[in-house]
């Protein structure tokens, strides 16, 4: 029994340091994540609005070390980011919010949730908007995404906690402009 005890912590530690190993950047985050001070956000999805500019964000969220950089293109969701580390966004852990902005306005905002807190996530999620819109059933890039509707933009969220326990879930808000014409969602949306 000690023997199969041993080696199963064995395979353990094992596990993990080929886990590190394979993800250093997601482990370097989640290191500093648990070990540095950050501020919490207090943002409800709500409130944003795709008319928010670049010097409005940074006027409104002046308390977050906001890091602001142009894109290449294809890097990121659109022209320019901003960047800030967090530790919480209303009351559910958080590790960063980054803000998307085209044409010098706010297209997109990205919160990355840990992994040990998308539970979390998605019942409060549920809780304010109620059960999603729509959702995918088949993965694309290994996500499902499941979503709600919002006046001004949509809400979407990872419907299934990463199986790697280094990765996180995002919560990503999209303006109506990003959807173009049509809105985010079609009636044939599944569920």
């Amino acid at each position: 029994m000690r023997r199969v005890a041993i080696y199963s912590t064995l395979l353990l530690v094992l596990g993990a340091t080929g886990l590190v190993m394979s993800f250093p950047e997601h482990a370097r985050e989640y290191r500093l994540y648990l070990t540095e001070n950050r501020p919490a956000l207090v943002l409800s999805y709500g409130e944003i609005s795709q008319e928010w500019t670049e010097s409005q964000i940074k006027e409104r969220f002046s308390y977050l070390t906001l890091r602001c950089y142009d894109n290449r293109p294809g890097e990121y969701l659109d022209e320019r980011s901003c960047f800030a580390d967090i530790d919480s966004h209303n009351g559910t852990p958080a590790m960063n919010v980054a803000f998307y902005l085209a044409a010098g306005k706010l297209n997109h905002v990205g919160i990355q949730v840990p992994w040990w807190a998308h539970g979390k996530q998605w019942s409060k999620l549920q809780s304010a908007y109620g059960r999603p819109l729509a959702a995918q059933q088949q993965p694309i890039q290994g996500v499902r995404l499941s979503g709600w509707q919002l006046s001004g933009g949509s809400v979407f969220f990872n419907r299934d906690r990463p199986l790697n326990p280094l990765m996180w879930s995002m919560v990503l808000w999209s303006s109506e402009r990003a959807c173009g014409p049509r809105t985010c969602f079609t009636a044939a949306s599944e569920l």
